[in-house]
């Protein structure tokens, strides 16, 4: 009976152990609420651990998780989301999780707002935020698997040079449109434009939807430009559009339309041909070449 006596001994320890230490990561996914937070932070986890993301398509701040997707939730080694500013339903699923295995982007960085909204939360679309965001996900994987803390900071940082060169690409593509006229139907493209020095005009508050009157009465009569919606293109937008005088285009934010395989780069650059597709066919404005 000693030998059995022992090995039950033993086997309490190791489950006290285990109680003792925060949830470890091995075993779960990296779960994020959008897939651009996705395209992120697989430069960061590489093949290491997989990353699923809950809302495939639709709004984020009307998505609520089904059954599955909360079992998910609760079964994921670290749930990356960026706030109640942008997913305000999923924000009460999330806050019963452990605070260790949630990571909540807005107010987590120094972040860049130039040219956005201060309280606008679609940070990503900002490459050097995004590079800001990947170093929060990798402090954080970090913490709970030390073992592997040296590689996620050195992708995190490596990622972070890349970021810095994709900000200047992205921002002489844009400077030569900072006089034309932009309206957006999003305050979120304030991110992407605003740091060429390239303003855009929004017909209604983030989040807010529609297109109000009043907001069309100050746009009219602004010059030949361009209003950018959101994918798919439809008759409203391109309608809003005719009737102010501008072209149209239609963005991807969410990177909804992006090939499977797609990485962060290929969603700043799909977003930047969506918008020269428009801002090109612009009377006397030559756009600038992004690769000199």
């Amino acid at each position: 009976m000693l030998p059995v006596t022992r090995l039950l001994l033993l086997f309490s320890v190791i489950l006290l152990a285990a109680c003792g230490k925060p949830a470890s990561t091995a075993n779960g996914e990296l779960v994020v609420s959008i897939r651009p937070l996705a395209l992120i932070a697989r430069e960061i986890v590489g093949t290491e651990m997989p990353v699923r993301v809950l809302i495939q398509s639709g709004d984020p701040h009307h998505y609520a998780p089904n059954v599955s997707e909360r079992a998910a939730l609760e079964r994921a080694g670290l749930v990356v989301w960026m706030g109640p500013q942008l997913e305000s339903v999923l924000a009460r699923q999330v806050a019963l999780l452990p605070a260790e295995r949630q990571l909540q982007l807005l107010g987590a960085g120094d972040y860049e707002y130039e040219g956005a909204a201060a309280t606008d939360p679609h940070l990503w679309l900002r490459p050097r935020n995004a590079a800001q965001i990947a170093a929060q996900i990798a402090e954080r994987l970090a913490e709970l698997q030390p073992q592997q803390a040296e590689g996620y900071r050195s992708r995190a940082r490596d990622f972070s040079r890349a970021m810095a060169n994709l900000q200047k690409v992205l921002d002489r593509a844009l400077w030569a449109y900072r006089d034309v006229p932009i309206v957006v139907t999003h305050d979120a493209y304030g991110h992407f434009f605003g740091s060429a020095g390239v303003a855009t005009r929004s017909l209604s508050d983030s989040g807010k939807g529609g297109h109000g009157a009043r907001a069309l009465l100050q746009l009219q009569g602004r010059g030949d430009g361009c209003l950018f919606g959101e994918v798919p293109a439809n008759d409203r937008d391109r309608q809003t559009a005719d009737n102010l005088g501008l072209r149209y285009a239609a963005l991807d934010p969410l990177a909804e339309r992006l090939p499977a395989d797609a990485d962060y780069r290929n969603l700043i650059e799909q977003l930047l041909a969506q918008a020269r597709s428009c801002l090109a066919e612009v009377p006397d404005v030559a756009p600038a070449d992004a690769d000199n």
